[in-house]
């Protein structure tokens, strides 16, 4: 059911019911569930309701219910809202939904823990309606790129296997992502390796080529312009023949992954830890993200135009420290 809020300034977008985008939203409180879906709404988005993970997976179950995203509280009335998802990936027909965790907790174990599980974003209650936008979005995006990729990656992962030491240019942020999931399956850690390799090499372009600072980002992409502005950047004179490299060693042990730019460098121990003052930007916590849950070890080297990552080969994902 929707539930519509009154937003004085008009939609930014508002498809037809064939083609809207649904939403599930799932969060024991009332307010929150109309707050979200008033949110939602002014971008056209169809919104579900669920207050419980029983009424949650009733929806999901549904014989035809087509859900794109879901709004997923971790403290539900009856139980963590990591239980829903983990119940989701199990079934192939759920599991490619991304599901964004809210809550009022702002723990960097907790944030490690879903994330590490696999879902999109972590949202840090209480957070405007922008930022909601923002990731929904995105969300619906990644996963659309994602699914696009998924048939070439099961015919390259074999391959991908073989590879013991590789250098690959990029330049875009979509050669980036691509990178990133081309080459995850070379160690079994799963999403926490796409996750990871893909928050380096893209800040290798954005902030390190293009020179994006962390609050240039901020306004670009409250004013929905960030893809336009990187766009600019990279055909300028200025940018227009950088690249940044990775640089991919993988022994019996563990594989060694090297990202440099062509960057002026940054102060990298600013994002190595999930900040609470950060929890609220749609930006800026993926480094110390990937640190936590896509790598052994990150390290910035210099002034920060060139980072480390190396996954052991010989450790499962569920030991890695936090």
């Amino acid at each position: 059911m929707d539930v519509p809020i009154a937003h004085p300034e008009p939609p930014e977008y508002m498809p037809t019911m064939a083609d809207a985008v649904t939403a599930l939203v799932v969060d024991d409180e009332e307010m929150t569930r109309a707050i979200v879906a008033g949110y939602l709404s002014r971008i056209g988005y169809r919104t579900l309701e669920a207050e419980t993970k029983a009424q949650a997976w009733e929806i999901l179950s549904a014989s035809g219910s087509t859900i794109h995203v879901v709004l997923l509280d971790r403290r539900l009335a009856d139980g963590d809202g990591l239980e829903l998802y983990e119940q989701m990936k199990r079934e192939p027909h759920l599991a490619d939904i991304p599901v964004i965790i809210q809550t009022l907790s702002d723990s960097g174990a907790d944030i490690a823990a879903a994330i590490r599980a696999g879902v999109f974003y972590y949202l840090v209650k209480p957070y405007d309606g922008a930022l909601l936008r923002s990731v929904v979005r995105a969300a619906e995006e990644t996963t659309g790129r994602l699914k696009s990729l998924q048939g070439d990656l099961r015919s390259r992962s074999d391959a991908i296997g073989l590879l013991c030491d590789g250098l690959f240019r990029f330049r875009t942020p979509q050669e980036a992502q691509n990178l990133a999931i081309t080459l995850s399956p070379i160690a079994t850690t799963g999403h926490s390796l796409t996750f990871g390799l893909s928050e380096i090499l893209i800040n290798a372009v954005e902030h390190g080529n293009l020179g994006i600072g962390f609050e240039a980002k901020g306004r670009l992409k409250a004013g929905g312009l960030l893809t336009r502005e990187i766009e600019a950047r990279l055909a300028s004179a200025e940018h227009r023949d950088k690249f940044a490299t990775l640089h991919v060693e993988r022994s019996d042990s563990r594989v060694i992954f090297t990202v440099t730019d062509m960057g002026t460098g940054f102060d990298f121990d600013r994002y190595l830890s999930v900040d609470a003052s950060q929890s609220n930007a749609t930006h800026g916590r993926g480094i110390a993200l990937a640190r936590m849950v896509g790598f052994d070890q990150l390290t910035f080297v210099g002034n920060g135009n060139r980072v480390i990552g190396i996954v052991d080969l010989d450790r499962t994902p569920d030991s890695r420290a936090d």
